[in-house]
C-alpha cells in the first residue's frame, strides 16, 4: 500500500509554490516556537498548538522515564523533518514508494555537561540512513534523497554543526549517494 495518498501532490505543490512566492527574506523567516515548563525532577511538557509533549529522563540518572529525553526528540526530529521533506520532493517528483524509514545518530562528548571541564556538550558527528522500499529506479530515488538532505531544515542545521554521514538503503541494499 502506498504510503503517500493520492491527494497529497496538490498540497506538495501548494506548499512549494508558497515558496516560489516570496519577495523579501523578512516574509521568508519561518518561525517555531514550543513552551516548556518543568513538571518534575528533570520531566518537561512542552506545549505546541494543541499538542502536548512530555519529555524526561532515564530513572538511572535520576529520572522518571515518562517520556523520550530532550535529546532522543533532537534525533527524531532529525527522522521527521527528513521524512516529511522526502514525501514532499518525493511526490512533486513523481517517485512512488511504498515505505520510507530514517534513523538518525549523532555523537558528543557527555563530559560537556559538567562544570569542571572547558568540553562543550556539542554534538560532534551524525550518522542519518534513509531506508526506502520503491519499485522506481535507484537513480531516482538517490536524486530525490540528495534534495531532502540539501532542503531539510533539521539536516542542514546538524550539517552545521558537525560532520554528517548519509547512507541510503534502496529495498534494503545499500547504495552510494
Amino acid at each position: 500500500m502506498p504510503t503517500i495518498s493520492p491527494n497529497f501532490k496538490l498540497f506538495a505543490e501548494r506548499w512549494l509554490n508558497g515558496l516560489k512566492s516570496i519577495s523579501g527574506p523578512r516574509q521568508a523567516i519561518g518561525t517555531v516556537r514550543a513552551d516548556s515548563k518543568l513538571v518534575g525532577d528533570q520531566a518537561s511538557e512542552a506545549k505546541r498548538g494543541q499538542h502536548i509533549l512530555v519529555s524526561d529522563e532515564p530513572k538511572e540518572v535520576g529520572g522518571t522515564d515518562k517520556g523520550p529525553s530532550p535529546l532522543d526528540y533532537f534525533m527524531a526530529a532529525v527522522g521527521f523533518c527528513e521524512n516529511v521533506t522526502f514525501a514532499r520532493y518525493a511526490t512533486l517528483n513523481g517517485l512512488n514508494f511504498d515505505s520510507l524509514e530514517t534513523s538518525a545518530r549523532g555523537h558528543w562528548d557527555r563530559r560537556g555537561q559538567g562544570d569542571f571541564t572547558a568540553i562543550e556538550p556539542v554534538f560532534t558527528d551524525f550518522v542519518v540512513e534513509t531506508r526506502v522500499v520503491s519499485s522506481d529506479s535507484v537513480e531516482k530515488i538517490k536524486r530525490v534523497t540528495k534534495i531532502v538532505h540539501k532542503r531539510c531544515p533539521m539536516h542542514s542545521t546538524i550539517a552545521r554543526v558537525g560532520k554528517v554521514v548519509d547512507r541510503l538503503f534502496v529495498n534494503g541494499f545499500e547504495v552510494p549517494l
